[in-house]
């Protein structure tokens, strides 16, 4: 598999993944979440003081808003009518209204369908240009077993680009190789390295792994 080929943007980064409320809206909304996250943009539910929305990050630094007649219902089998708007929090004058099928919007014939709520977000963001792109943050991580049956665990370091996590991968199998660990399997090439190294009865794997997505915006 190509762990280049990105599927789905990050979860969000905060504290609320946790709350109970927070995830039943998530797993509610998720066949709004998903198509978000396949564009793909960050999303996140707001839970501002029981106003509920769904926002999703623009490489500007601006984002969409999504609601409903007034809020999103926490049943959304409720929802009506979608609402959809462009904010900043660091611009107020950064308002633009991209779709609204509420019962007085201009798109209230589809109501509550998807398939039109997502037309609008797909056109705007690509007319735009404001979607994200990510690119792999690689880690170099060592894991195995000692002879005495203890587990090893250690990441050696976060790297943006990939040449150097690769660099680090060949510095970190070098090492072992002078120690006089002998190799059982080598995979992956140049891009994902993975080798299984033996020495005394212990067994260790060293791997370039996916550590995490960096997002690139705008300047």
């Amino acid at each position: 598999m190509n762990r280049e080929a990105f599927q789905l943007a990050p979860m969000p980064e905060h504290g609320n993944t946790t709350d109970p409320l927070w995830r039943a809206l998530w797993d509610a909304y998720e066949p709004v979440i998903t198509p978000l996250r396949r564009m793909p943009l960050v999303a996140d539910i707001e839970l501002c003081g029981g106003m509920y929305g769904i926002t999703a990050e623009l490489a500007d630094y601006s984002y969409l808003h999504i609601s409903s007649d007034d809020v999103l219902p926490t049943d959304p089998n409720q929802v009506r009518g979608w609402l959809v708007q462009r904010l900043s929090d660091h611009n107020p004058t950064i308002r633009d209204v991209i779709y609204d099928s509420t019962e007085a919007g201009a798109h209230a014939a589809h109501g509550n369908d998807h398939v039109p709520l997502f037309n609008a977000i797909t056109a705007f963001v690509a007319r735009r240009r404001l979607g994200l792109r990510f690119s792999p943050i690689k880690a170099v991580s060592i894991s195995g077993l000692r002879s005495d049956l203890s587990a090893i665990e250690h990441i050696c370091d976060c790297f943006p680009r990939s040449l150097d996590a690769v660099a680090r991968y060949n510095r970190e199998v070098a090492m072992l190789r002078l120690m006089g660990w002998r190799p059982l399997h080598q995979q992956g090439g140049n891009e994902w390295p993975l080798s299984v190294w033996v020495h005394d009865g212990a067994v260790v794997t060293v791997a370039v792994t996916l550590a995490g997505w960096n997002a690139e915006r705008a300047a």
